[in-house]
């Protein structure tokens, strides 16, 4: 398509154009120069929000700058709260989450 859209044709039930997918991903964020600093106060995106019956509200969040730790604050628009806990992807605790990392809080 041209620009900085890319379109690289998909098909997860096939199995194809996945590398395709990745190597431009790639390709784009170098010729961006998108980088990440960890040392900054964690900054992200909020994916998906539910509340969970044992631990109550959660939250997904793709940590795009930063590092995010336990007892670190998070403002979601007009709510806030602390970080109690944080899970990756497999639902296994974690201490801390850099750039570029999914996670459940």
């Amino acid at each position: 398509w041209g620009g900085d859209v890319v379109c690289v044709s998909v098909s997860a039930k096939m199995k194809q154009g996945i590398n395709d997918l990745l190597e431009n991903i790639l390709v784009v964020a170098e010729v961006a120069e998108l980088k990440a600093n960890p040392q900054q106060v964690a900054e992200g995106v909020v994916v998906e929000a539910q509340l969970d019956k044992n631990r109550g509200p959660m939250a997904t969040v793709l940590i795009q700058n930063g590092t995010l730790l336990p007892g670190d604050a998070v403002v979601v628009g007009d709510t806030w709260g602390k970080v109690k806990a944080m899970f990756n992807d497999k639902g296994k605790r974690v201490k801390q989450v850099g750039p570029a990392t999914p996670v459940a809080i």
